[in-house]
């Protein structure tokens, strides 16, 4: 196999064929036809795949292999291309030099249509398909009509607004965008000196790692007022709780192991962080609705949104590291159930509910729970793993959004310890809100058909858009930058996926992920 270096000497060589006599004015389109016949030199040269091939293919036969790139589009996309870094994509990638180097022509006209459709499909698709690289994600993909919208783009002299346009436009990925470019050119000579190790450090501790604390903490802009001595002051525990809180870490001021584990990253291994979620919102963002619910599973969040603003904001309990809440996008909330049943999964039942009948012969009775036929039933009731309240909706996967009779778990900083579904903090405000427009479902029916106790399943005519979602980085409503642990992994597999090598996994997530088990038991 030919080597990176030899493959774009070979780029080169074959753009500098297309050579036309006069070349073109600027503005117009080169003369040229049968540009399809440089395209044995350049599947190789330009490593297309065969999905690239056939787009090209079919591209060149609509317009009956005629050239389509005047000097001035070239121009225009060859900048778009070398500006690919400000979203984390890799220019190399598109070859932008060697396509401005190269003389007007069929083989230069190829390579730019190339390169145009590559970029366009790593900006609407992502550049790798998260649904083959894992078999838990589901989601709608966007419409492959790249080919006909760049030709009429060109056509129109619309090609420029067409190159802005790929991207999601979406306003996280926007935010977190422009979060990227502020790291990746903040200066790298002024990084402070670890804080080293030691024993956890707390309000009124002094000496050398406080002031390594207090030095990283203003390079990462936390601490901005006092703390001038090597003394753990006030100004120094409020700072270092509010990295905490960005970093989904237990905001109590303390610099314990799991939090220097998230303060020792560098800068490198967080702009990495943030380029995966980046490629992670391109395959995303193009399915999302402006108003819709979004589950982050990574940070254990829930955000309803209206016009892309969020109008409810809550904890959420998520899947645990062994019980993965899926990624999907869903059509809508289709239902409310008040007073739910429960079925357990066979899982649970065989995994976890058999072994402990062993130990606990009166379980079932204890917890309501009863055999209809083959299939154990969690009556409704105050011990219902679902609480008083189900959301459904659309998912191959059997999840919903759930009310849950254990609150406590809502405190807690790491909150991935379901079986997969997600768990509400407030699923009667949820329920009101989605009815709202239902003049029927006052706060006062909905308690009273919680409290009888019957089990009634309403219909959400035109429910919002579900997306349980997975972002380890993220910049939030007040512009906060935030971080959270690769807790699923996913991260990771996107990397190698990629053909990078995994930034390490802090010890926090091993840590975490054992409370996570170790606190699921047997609820959904």
């Amino acid at each position: 196999m030919r080597g990176i270096g030899s493959r774009r000497a070979a780029a080169a060589c074959l753009l500098g064929l297309g050579i036309m006599a006069g070349g073109a004015a600027r503005g117009e389109t080169p003369p040229c036809r049968d540009v399809l016949s440089a395209l044995p030199a350049a599947t190789g040269a330009l490593d297309l795949d065969q999905h690239e091939i056939d787009t090209l293919k079919g591209f060149y036969v609509t317009r009956n292999e005629r050239c389509a790139w005047s000097d001035a589009d070239i121009a225009v996309l060859t900048d778009a291309l070398a500006g690919a870094a400000n979203e984390a994509l890799d220019p190399a990638r598109y070859r932008p030099d060697a396509i401005r180097a190269a003389a007007p022509g069929g083989a230069r006209d190829l390579a730019a249509s190339a390169m145009a459709l590559r970029y366009a499909h790593d900006q609407v698709f992502g550049r790798v398909d998260l649904a083959r690289l894992e078999t838990d994600i589901d989601m709608p993909r966007p419409a492959d009509d790249l080919a006909p919208r760049l030709d009429r783009a060109l056509g129109q002299n619309g090609l420029a607004a067409w190159l802005a346009d790929l991207a999601p436009s979406e306003p996280g990925y926007r935010r977190l965008v422009e979060a990227y470019r502020r790291l990746r050119d903040r200066p790298a000579d002024i990084d402070p000196e670890p804080i080293g190790p030691g024993p956890v450090l707390k309000p009124g501790a002094s000496g050398p790692r406080v002031a390594a604390l207090q030095a990283r903490l203003r390079r990462l802009g936390d601490l901005r007022d006092g703390a001038n001595g090597p003394e753990f002051d006030t100004a120094t525990r409020d700072a270092l709780a509010a990295f905490q809180r960005r970093n989904g870490l237990a905001d109590d001021g303390r610099l314990t192991r799991e939090t220097q584990a998230a303060l020792d990253m560098t800068d490198s291994a967080r702009l990495r962080q943030i380029a995966l979620n980046l490629e992670r919102w391109r395959y995303v963002g193009h399915v999302l609705s402006a108003s819709r619910i979004e589950v982050n599973t990574a940070a254990a969040t829930f955000a309803l949104l209206e016009d892309n603003k969020v109008a409810m904001a809550m904890r959420a309990v998520v899947g645990d590291p062994r019980h993965h809440s899926p990624m999907l996008v869903s059509a809508g909330i289709d239902a409310i159930v008040v007073n739910p049943t429960w079925y357990v999964p066979e899982s649970i039942v065989a995994k976890e509910i058999e072994p402990r009948l062993e130990r606990e012969p009166d379980y079932l009775e204890s917890n309501e729970m009863h055999w209809d036929g083959e299939r154990l039933l969690q009556a409704p009731g105050a011990k219902n793993s679902l609480g008083r309240i189900k959301f459904d909706f659309p998912s191959r996967f059997a999840v919903y959004l759930h009310d849950t009779p254990s609150h406590g778990y809502f405190a807690r900083a790491m909150r991935q310890l379901s079986h997969g579904c997600i768990r509400l903090e407030k699923p009667r405000e949820l329920a009101l809100r989605l009815l709202a427009d239902d003049g029927k479902w006052t706060e006062e029916r909905l308690k009273k058909a919680i409290d009888s106790g019957a089990t009634e399943r309403i219909a959400v005519p035109a429910g919002p858009q579900v997306a349980l979602l997975y972002w380890t980085a993220f910049v939030d409503d007040d512009g906060m930058l935030e971080f959270r642990n690769d807790v699923y992994g996913r991260d990771a597999r996107l990397e190698t996926a990629l053909g990078g090598t995994p930034v390490a996994a802090r010890g926090m997530v091993r840590l975490a992920s054992q409370r996570g088990v170790q606190h699921a038991n047997a609820a959904p």
